[in-house]
């Protein structure tokens, strides 16, 4: 099964759209991710959200919480040296990660081969992109070839990175 993932994005919202996954999101560009493993711990969820949901967690890793607006790209031109292209393709897989969770397979055996046969097609629009060198956007490719292994087709603002 093929999954149609777009994803849209600007300085405030990321909006993402998987029809088969049955996910429909607009979430805030705002990410939370742990400095030391740059794991991400909150989609959309500011530090107090995460403060008031995970008071334990907060306790014991607040320190090392980090929160950025990953798709602001005029932001991460002014720090380019803080920008982490790797956190936007980790965004990028985690919800079509989701979107995948919840896709209806016909049966068991189907969804035991599900991790050989299903493939997505991922159409990108980021907004500012264009404006990052050119270092760092072969930077966030890289990610994104590395991270979305059932990638079928990757387009970001229309240009074919991967796929015909």
């Amino acid at each position: 099964m093929i999954l149609d993932f777009k994803l849209s994005t600007n300085r405030h919202t990321i909006r993402v759209s998987a029809p088969q996954g049955e996910l429909e999101a607009e979430i805030r560009n705002i990410v939370g991710y742990h400095r030391l493993s740059k794991q991400i711990v909150a989609i959309g969820d500011t530090a107090e959200d995460i403060r008031r949901t995970a008071p334990k967690y907060w306790e014991q890793n607040g320190a090392y919480i980090e929160f950025v607006h990953p798709f602001d790209f005029e932001e991460a031109l002014a720090a380019l040296d803080q920008f982490e292209p790797l956190i936007v393709a980790r965004i990028v897989q985690w919800l079509a990660d989701k979107a995948f969770a919840n896709m209806k397979r016909s049966s068991f055996k189907r969804m035991l081969l599900s991790p050989w046969v299903d493939r997505v097609d991922y159409d990108l629009q980021l907004e500012g992109y264009e404006k990052l060198p050119a270092d760092t956007r072969r930077q966030l490719i890289r990610h994104l070839k590395k991270l979305l292994v059932a990638a079928r087709r990757l387009r970001i603002n229309g240009e074919t990175i991967l796929g015909r």
